[in-house]
């Protein structure tokens, strides 16, 4: 995971996709477990990537990476917590919302994991109605960093036709998913 990690610093995106995915499924569940909210757990990790990903080029070097993130994690759920007032207590470096026996079950966590599951189904559903071309402006616009400019000289198509393709693109999402988080579609598909 620390080759990923170095790639992501270097502006690899497949790296980071390969990390997002790789450690999706224990984030979510340790997210949860965290905030007792799977829309927390998720919003938490969203954020962590992104921020990674605006920030790649200053990032250090990490040795254990799956730590670095779960130490992100509980960071971003207690200022979550904190900017909303949701926190009851804090105890043994842990959050608790509300009593233990409140705490999830393995059960709770898998359905949360299901649920996550199923919102990727439906962002690859809405991507499989773009033209391999608006995937390909969406990859370099919100993955690559790319400017328009940028973009025309990488394809040879004109800044405008560029910026309507991508302006469809995201139409087409934002109408296939509707309440599903559209920048989801950045780390599942690009």
């Amino acid at each position: 995971m620390t080759d990923l990690w170095e790639r992501v610093r270097q502006g690899d995106s497949e790296a980071m996709v390969s990390l997002y995915k790789q450690l999706y499924a224990d984030l979510l569940g340790y997210g949860v477990q965290l905030s007792g909210s799977n829309e927390a757990a998720q919003d938490a990790i969203n954020d962590i990537f992104l921020t990674i990903w605006d920030n790649h080029a200053k990032l250090k070097p990490v040795e254990n990476v799956k730590a670095y993130l779960f130490a992100s994690m509980r960071r971003r759920i207690f200022q979550f917590a904190k900017s909303k007032n949701k926190l009851s207590s804090i105890h043994s470096g842990e959050l608790l919302f509300g009593q233990a026996e409140n705490d999830l079950s393995h059960e709770e966590i898998l359905v949360a994991m299901q649920r996550s599951e199923e919102i990727r189904r439906k962002v690859q559903k809405a991507m499989e109605k773009l033209t391999q071309r608006q995937r390909e402006l969406i990859r370099m616009k919100f993955f690559q960093g790319l400017n328009y400019q940028q973009i025309e000289t990488e394809t040879g198509i004109t800044m405008k036709t560029a910026y309507n393709t991508v302006y469809n693109a995201m139409k087409v999402l934002a109408e296939e998913l509707h309440n599903t988080l559209f920048f989801l579609i950045i780390f599942f598909f690009c």
